[in-house]
């Protein structure tokens, strides 16, 4: 399987869809602007993977990593049909550093600046 990863606008996160006893999926659609008219590209998340989209609301800027699923299907009148799909594994906002679970509107601490670094071994005598 081709993994893809796609950036944009969330546009929907649907609600969860128990499928059968076994299986369970949901919906996002992610808006990609670019180009002359806006791509609105909708990937399924499965399985427990469902609970990934629970943190996120349309308007929110996206990274989502997927799988591409191809699938072939004959009808009783004999045509073949190919299908397409994104099936969904990894989502996290735009420019996370991971997809970790929200921290409850708490502000992440700032990353450490240069001067909170320790000094390399035996050059800590910058000229600056």
């Amino acid at each position: 399987m081709a993994l893809v990863t796609l950036s944009g606008t969330v546009k929907v996160v649907g609600k969860t869809q128990q499928i059968s006893e076994k299986f369970s999926k949901r919906e996002l659609v992610v808006t990609e602007a670019g180009g002359q008219y806006p791509q609105h590209i909708p990937v399924e998340f499965t399985q427990e993977k469902t609970s990934l989209l629970d943190p996120f609301a349309p308007g929110d800027e996206v990274t989502v990593t997927c799988f591409i699923n191809g699938r072939e299907w004959t009808g009783k009148d004999g045509v073949t049909k190919h299908f397409l799909s994104l099936k969904g594994e990894r989502i996290e906002k735009a420019g996370a550093q991971n997809s970790g679970p929200r921290s409850g509107g708490h502000a992440a601490p700032p990353p450490p600046s240069m001067a909170d670094m320790p000094p390399a071994d035996g050059e800590d005598d910058l000229p600056f």
